[in-house]
């Protein structure tokens, strides 16, 4: 077992099915049919209930949004693809679901199942799109976007005339249906609101896919981090201008954020007085925290797209981000954007090791992670605020935002909870 566990180290990342599953959570009448045994659906109780309270995944009568074939490598069946087939049609034809996705466990993928066939071959009910089977060569983050994509594929394929000033945000990474991100999305469409622009329509952003369709005549398609594949897709579509930014966050961040998206949708001078305003107020907020947390040090453990949102409001703070675990394979960063302790997807002993060895002037007091990083002692001895996806131990019974101005003063908040509640831990 020793010798196992060398082999097999246990990594701070996660699988590729995952992320589908998330994809499906954010879209309430979508369902997903997995070829192969159900061993992989238990990836579905990681979000269901524990992450996500309102969470519609799983059903208590048994009406599960994820399903599976039940096929198996050993013993080989004589039509694997006909049992796929009839999956497919009886989730088309139930009358439950908007969109159906397919997607398929590695060892029917390497025997040549053919996904997009078996979806194009389905007549009748919703449409039915097939998600790549790529979960031995990439992570959850890719399977959420390509499970936005195969969704957006599946909206009607038609163009419709262009409303002036209308956006569409495409790949928010929409986790839960809590108030974190009820409370992103309306600060993101008050915000737009002030800026002269309308907020078409968020995928996903909780609502169902019909819902989506809305999309087909903004003016302007807003690609989030996470959904690059998914709003390329659908841009080219529609023929609606693609804008790719970050993620709106931070005083500074949000400010240069809906400026460029009113840029591309013809507007132009500087933001309206009213959003200036808006940072203003929030900057005032913020300065509040600033004499307790100014030249502390921060550890981030999560998501990469998270992590550059979360390192240009510490920055605003007088932070220093000093070590970063990212959940994923390797990406590019912006330029100067690494912290001094940067690992993606670390072993996690190796990440310990590693956090353990930072000079003393440089080990974080203070931490923005995921519950699985806090939960495996990746944050060393620094004060955790749980953030991201998963959080298990903090849920948002009410609008609690980490985007937007008001995001960034609710974050600021809870940096200076944690470090008052350390002060006073260590006086006592």
């Amino acid at each position: 077992m020793k010798e196992l566990r060398a082999k097999f180290p246990k990594t701070y990342t996660l699988p590729y099915q995952l992320g589908v599953y998330l994809a499906v959570n954010a879209v309430p009448d979508a369902c997903l049919v997995l070829d192969g045994l159900n061993c992989s659906l238990a990836k579905a109780d990681l979000l269901a209930g524990s992450h996500d309270l309102n969470s519609t995944l799983l059903s208590p009568l048994g009406l599960h949004r994820v399903v599976a074939t039940m096929s198996g490598p050993l013993p080989q069946q004589d039509n694997p693809e006909k049992k796929l087939a009839a999956s497919l049609e009886a989730a088309a034809r139930s009358g439950r679901y908007g969109a159906v996705l397919v997607n398929g466990l590695p060892y029917l993928n390497l025997a040549g199942m053919d996904y997009d066939g078996a979806a194009s071959a389905v007549t009748g009910g919703c449409p039915v799109r097939a998600v790549p089977a790529l979960s031995l060569d990439e992570d959850w983050l890719d399977g959420y976007d390509r499970a936005l994509e195969a969704l957006v594929s599946a909206l009607p394929a038609r163009r419709t005339p262009k409303k002036k000033l209308s956006v569409a945000l495409v790949g928010y990474l929409y986790d839960r249906d809590e108030g974190d991100h009820r409370a992103n999305l309306a600060e993101i469409k008050r915000l737009l609101g002030l800026a002269g622009l309308e907020l078409a329509c968020v995928l996903p952003g909780g609502t169902p896919f019909k819902t989506w369709e809305k999309a087909l005549s903004a003016q302007v398609i807003v690609s989030l981090p996470y959904g690059r594949r998914a709003a390329a897709r659908l841009a080219a579509a529609t023929g609606a201008k693609l804008l790719e930014t970050g993620l709106p966050s931070g005083l500074a961040g949000t400010s240069a954020w809906l400026q460029a998206v009113r840029v591309a949708a013809g507007l132009k001078g500087p933001l309206p007085p009213a959003l200036v305003a808006e940072e203003r107020a929030a900057a005032q907020s913020v300065s509040q925290a600033l004499s307790a947390l100014a030249g502390q040090d921060l550890l981030f453990a999560g998501d990469p797209h998270l992590y550059l949102a979360v390192a240009g409001i510490a920055r605003e703070l007088g932070l220093r981000v000093t070590a970063a675990f990212l959940n994923s394979r390797s990406r590019p960063l912006p330029r100067g954007s690494a912290a001094e302790l940067l690992l993606f997807s670390p072993p996690v002993e190796a990440a310990a090791v590693a956090l353990a060895g930072l000079g003393e002037y440089s080990r974080p007091a203070l931490a923005v992670c995921d519950y699985f990083a806090r939960a495996e002692g990746l944050c060393g001895s620094s004060s955790p605020v749980e953030l991201g996806f998963p959080s298990y131990t903090r849920h948002c019974l009410q609008p609690e935002p980490f985007l937007g101005y008001a995001g960034s003063t609710a974050l600021a908040g809870r940096l200076l909870n944690a470090a008052l509640a350390r002060r006073a831990g260590r006086q006592a």
